[in-house]
């Protein structure tokens, strides 16, 4: 089954990322993307705290795309974010 974006909570402070949660059938898995990703993905600086809910939303499809990937790759996380996109995951390489 794919998995399905089902809400955003939004950054975690104490780990720089900001948090979303998504679902295979029943099961909810906890996500994560990086802030420094999201910045790196739009060529960002200084973008406050009070911005990274529309900077999700901008990047949204990318991000969950990403989280998707990952999920059928098998590449999960131990932590507390099953998935985590970094900025090599969101950046395209050239």
């Amino acid at each position: 089954m794919a998995l399905t974006f089902v809400r955003a909570q939004g950054s975690d402070f104490n780990t720089g990322t900001y948090l979303f949660f998504m679902t295979d059938g029943a099961t909810e898995i906890r996500c994560g993307v990086s802030e420094a990703a999201m910045d790196d993905a739009e060529h960002a600086r200084n973008v406050r705290a009070n911005q990274r809910d529309a900077q999700f939303e901008r990047l949204k499809d990318r991000i969950t795309q990403c989280a998707v990937d990952k999920y059928l790759a098998g590449n999960l996380e131990a932590g507390p974010s099953r998935i985590l996109i970094r900025s090599i995951d969101l950046t395209p390489r050239h």
